[in-house]
């Protein structure tokens, strides 16, 4: 069924800039979910879909395609388990949603190392040199600030998006603040005197217990909040599908 204009891919002049996460490995820079796509080549690469040969990435509904987000704050957020970060550019066909995409085709641009490198010197000299060889192209950081300093998001309002920060972001710093704080408090209460706890008695122990609960109740909110946003009612579709249909990229 073909799906309604609004919904079909849209076809973007130029290249869109995102962000994603890959595994660097000796092979080179390999999608962290569909581990079976094999690494990324050192040019334009093409999406193909590992469920359905039969249609062209991206379709609605399907997950396929090379996915980027908007913001590199997300790419900390369900997007795999790879150990660098990436700057991509992706043309052609293009699903565009509320904080992220899923292409037909994209580049690296831009790639950090990873963050274990910076005490192994050996290490980083010898990822340094396989990016170098392939991937000429692509320029190599040390640092995530330094690259994202010089490849910052896109301005995507003239296509009506808002590229905004991961709001999760502050919820997982407030929820390990607050388990903390929880933590702590309940140190302080196992080390009060014995003489204390039985002159209050069922009044420290229902205190305690209702302490305990809105302590719980707080972390839940704020780990629910933590979690991705949804792409919301206008593009209901985030990128990346991370089931059998995704291509090269989760």
């Amino acid at each position: 069924m073909t799906p309604p204009a609004e919904q079909a891919p849209a076809l973007v002049a130029g290249e869109v800039r995102g962000f994603r996460r890959f595994r660097l490995t000796e092979e080179g820079l390999r999608p962290p979910v569909q581990v079976t796509a094999g690494a990324w080549s050192g040019e334009v690469e093409h999406a193909r879909c590992l469920a359905d040969d039969t249609h062209a990435p991206p379709v609605w509904g399907c997950g396929c395609g090379l996915y980027g987000w908007y913001h590199p704050s997300f790419t900390g957020s369900g997007s795999g388990w790879g150990n660098v970060t990436a700057v991509v550019a992706a043309r052609g066909r293009v699903i565009l949603a509320d904080h992220g995409f899923r292409a037909a085709a994209a580049r690296v641009e831009a790639v950090t190392l990873p963050l274990g490198t910076r005490l192994r010197p050996r290490r980083r000299e010898r990822y340094e040199r396989l990016l170098r060889d392939r991937y000429p192209r692509v320029q190599v950081y040390r640092s995530r600030r330094g690259m994202l300093q010089r490849h910052p998001p896109d301005d995507l309002s003239a296509l009506g998006i808002a590229v905004r920060p991961d709001p999760g972001l502050a919820c997982r710093r407030w929820a390990v603040e607050v388990w903390l704080a929880g933590v702590l408090v309940l140190c302080s209460v196992a080390v009060v005197p014995g003489t204390v706890r039985t002159e209050f008695g069922p009044v420290l122990g229902l205190g305690a217990l209702t302490c305990f609960v809105v302590w719980q109740v707080i972390l839940v909110r704020l780990v629910t909040q933590a979690v991705p946003p949804p792409p919301g009612t206008r593009r209901p579709e985030p990128p990346g599908g991370q089931g059998s249909g995704a291509g090269p990229g989760p």
